[in-house]
């Protein structure tokens, strides 16, 4: 294929599907100047880079309510391109209803018209019902692509040896049977893990007093997890003295250190987990920072997060081909606004086909309103209950079909 005719849609995945699978030399965008607007151009440059693709992106401007003009301006590219000897296909996966039916109406004059069907994952030409696979893969990053937003940061490296990941596993079993306590006990591993000027993990050997009063609050060390933590290999050495009321212990390595001084971490990695150890979801993350803009020519980077551009961290972000699933977790109850701005990262960053979750280890009833509320938002909810009895990993998968 070397033109591709776009019909521009407000679904932004559905714009760059054609583009992937078939990879043309070049793409006409066409139709509304307010939706092909703002960062359109950055946004289909930037995603062709990160799919190695030389494709050149055209736009035509139009009211694709206009039908007449809709159709003379489609007549008009393939009127251009045929000078070229260049033969057009035209993509209606996107594109209003009009605008559908101004393709068909060009269907008469010898041009391929196609389609994507999501659910086979294929394109289907609607003139002899030829199809052609469609198997499309993104990645987290370039889900954020598409919909005109720039991945900035991964808050949680995952670069863990083999023997650091069976640690973790183990953590996240006492993590479970200690969860109630879990907080608690962290806030004091924050306490006694660095010295003024340090950073956690600078030393591993710790020696502390197994209590200790700081900004008029008592913080204690928890010895069954400790104990647990040892047996896990994420410790050693652990000793306590009750008669001079001091304890020691050496931290596996600074990333466990850093892992074990976390409070809201575990979730994290028990979702993560969960959705990397199915074999239905094609990439993952965690703590995925973005904000709701591509760089250009005229400004950085840097330059959008020092300017007011709207910014959202998603806990745990998975993707099943094309379809996006966005995570937030929770070690409390969740509130209004929690579902609040999950809605709205969904909503832009991901259209129709995109899911959003809650997670929580707290017990959420069915009839709560916040469960009911969450269910008309289109919210899944992930609770204690789920996490008890393994049932999250069923949840997940059902929700990445298409």
């Amino acid at each position: 294929m070397k033109v591709l005719i776009e019909l521009f849609d407000t679904e932004q995945i559905y714009n760059y599907i054609a583009t992937l699978v078939f990879k043309p030399e070049k793409v006409y965008f066409v139709g509304d100047s307010e939706i092909m607007g703002g960062n359109s151009r950055r946004k289909a440059e930037k995603l062709a880079r990160m799919k190695n693709l030389n494709t050149k992106f055209l736009y035509k401007f139009v009211n694709p309510d206009n039908f007449p003009l809709l159709r003379s301006k489609i007549k008009e590219i393939i009127e251009d391109e045929k000078k070229l000897g260049n033969e057009c296909v035209i993509d209606v996966t996107g594109g209003r209803d009009l605008a559908l039916v101004a393709a068909g109406n060009i269907m008469s004059l010898g041009v391929d018209v196609i389609r994507y069907d999501p659910k086979n994952k294929i394109f289907r030409t609607l003139s002899n019902g030829e199809t052609h696979p469609a198997e499309i893969s993104l990645s987290c990053e370039e889900i954020i692509t598409v919909a005109g937003g720039t991945v900035y940061s991964n808050t949680h490296s995952l670069s863990f040896s083999d023997k650091e990941w069976e640690i973790i596993d183990k953590i996240i079993r006492l993590y479970f049977k200690k969860r109630d306590v879990w907080t608690k006990f962290v806030k004091y591993l924050q306490r006694i893990s660095k010295k003024e000027g340090e950073k956690v993990g600078d030393r591993l050997w710790i020696e502390a007093p197994a209590t200790l009063n700081a900004d008029g609050k008592t913080f204690s060390a928890d010895t069954e997890i400790l104990s647990g933590l040892e047996k896990t290999g994420a410790i050693s050495d652990f000793r306590f003295s009750r008669k001079n009321n001091r304890l020691e212990f050496k931290y596996k390595s600074s990333e466990i250190a850093n892992l074990l001084v976390n409070e809201g971490v575990w979730l994290e990695l028990i979702i993560y987990l969960t959705v990397r150890n199915s074999d239905v979801f094609t990439d993952s993350n965690t703590g995925v920072k973005f904000i709701w803009d591509i760089p250009d020519g005229g400004n950085s980077l840097n330059d959008l997060l020092s300017d007011n551009t709207p910014r959202n961290e998603v806990d745990v972000m998975a993707v099943r081909g094309i379809k996006p699933i966005f995570i937030s977790c929770k070690t409390r109850a969740p509130i209004n606004e929690d579902l609040n701005e999950l809605y709205a990262i969904r909503e832009h960053f991901g259209g129709e086909l995109a899911c959003a979750v809650l997670a929580t280890t707290k017990h959420v009833e069915l009839e709560s309103p916040i469960y009911e509320r969450a269910r008309a938002m289109g919210i899944e909810i992930i609770h204690e209950h789920d996490l008890d009895f393994g049932t999250a990993k069923n949840k997940l998968t059902k929700l990445s079909e298409v």
